[in-house]
């Protein structure tokens, strides 16, 4: 099971997001605490590519897509910002969540609620893929 949405890139889309996100209760069968995990990894994920990812006026969508296997979901997030590979980033806290800065804590936090990840910048856009574990309910 897919699922594809197309946002343009405004932080005022998250509420449109959130929403969107409705079925993964029923349809996918995901437990209320997963999908605060999944909305909080998409809406950081989506709300840094807004922040940082355009450096011009123009207007820019921002691809979600949703799939369901196996007991996983992998989001992948797809933008043509400048390439970032969040993966990358390295808060330098160790393991002390309590020396995240404000900065890069989104980012910690999608790492700690993801059971995997990959990127790729390929035809000038950016491919993020994270992966969630389900838990069997």
């Amino acid at each position: 099971m897919d699922r594809v949405f197309h946002y343009p890139a405004d932080i005022q889309e998250i509420p449109r997001i959130r929403k969107d996100l409705g079925f993964l209760s029923k349809e996918w069968a995901v437990t209320d605490g997963e999908i605060r995990q999944i909305q909080l990894i998409i809406e950081e994920l989506f709300s840094n590519i807004v922040r940082h990812a355009f450096q011009d006026t123009m207007d820019h969508l921002v691809d979600i897509r949703l799939e369901h296997r196996d007991g996983h979901i992998a989001i992948e997030i797809i933008d043509d910002g400048i390439p970032f590979n969040p993966l990358d980033y390295k808060d330098g806290t160790g393991k002390d969540p309590a020396k995240i800065e404000e900065r890069g804590m989104g980012l910690s936090l999608v790492k700690a609620f993801s059971s995997g990840a990959s990127y790729l910048h390929d035809s000038g856009r950016n491919h993020l893929t994270i992966t969630k574990k389900l838990k069997r309910i």
